[in-house]
């Protein structure tokens, strides 16, 4: 089989497409999780002196309405399992949920 350049895009184009997603998959109703930080304030073992610091949490919902701009990224409003609403950029969201190893990071 010969590498052509048409061939060698047309195989790049797919592996991308199926790598990102896009602001079509997350259709009302698809579950999504998403992985804000959180401010947690902390006390050192040592001194007992508190401090603040971020940790990564998972998050899980359902989108409810998606919307976009022309010239900008899309957001989704999604509601969470208590039952908020949060406005998330398409670009935060996931279809499937991380490695734990990717969240600790």
């Amino acid at each position: 089989m010969k590498l052509t350049k048409t061939l060698l895009r047309t195989l790049i184009k797919e592996e991308l497409l199926r790598e990102f997603e896009l602001e079509g998959d997350f259709a009302p109703g698809t579950q999504v999780w998403w992985y804000p930080t959180e401010r947690v304030v902390k006390t050192r073992a040592s001194s007992g002196k508190k401090y603040i610091d971020y940790d990564r949490v998972e998050r899980t919902g359902v989108v409810e309405d998606l919307f976009t701009a022309r010239g900008t990224a899309g957001a989704a409003i999604v509601r969470d399992e208590e039952g908020n609403s949060h406005e998330i950029p398409v670009a935060e969201l996931n279809l499937s949920p991380l490695e734990s190893a990717m969240v600790t990071a």
